[in-house]
């Protein structure tokens, strides 16, 4: 199946708007509990949700990332003759390097993949805080060097 880079951005940017639209909607839940607490059953609903809504923007950068290395995993093999590196620092690398990214724009997508590595294995906070925004234009410009289609 062919693939086209503005589609692949066009998925991250998805992502984001998901993001943007829960979080609205969170938001909304939330105040309306505040004003009429029967909105919901009881407050252990308030609590879950309340407490759902602080890990938001974790949730979809995990997402965000994830919909960012399959199209890495699927443009790999047009680039390369090997099996596309297990390791997806390697596999970002490959791909910067075949494609001339400069370095800025690695170094983003490095930024983002650690914060995404600390939320997912549980490290401890070494790696900087990103939003959901922030890592999306940083995947998307780095998406950007990837031939129109391919």
């Amino acid at each position: 199946m062919p693939h086209k880079q503005h589609e692949w951005q066009q998925r991250v940017k998805n992502v984001e708007h998901e993001f943007l639209a829960i979080q609205l909607a969170t938001e909304q839940l939330l105040d309306a509990a505040a004003r009429d607490p029967s909105v919901f059953n009881n407050d252990l609903r308030a609590r879950l949700l309340r407490q759902a809504a602080a890990k938001l923007d974790g949730t979809y950068l995990i997402r965000l990332f994830a919909e960012f290395e399959t199209c890495l995993r699927l443009f790999w093999p047009t680039a390369r003759t090997t099996d596309p590196p297990s390791r997806t620092r390697d596999l970002i690398d490959g791909i910067a390097a075949t494609r001339r990214i400069p370095n800025d724009r690695l170094k983003n997508v490095h930024e983002v993949r650690e914060y995404r590595n600390s939320l997912v294995h549980l490290r401890e906070q070494t790696a900087s805080v990103l939003s959901v925004s922030e890592a999306r234009g940083y995947l998307c410009r780095f998406l950007g060097y990837l031939p129109p289609r391919w």
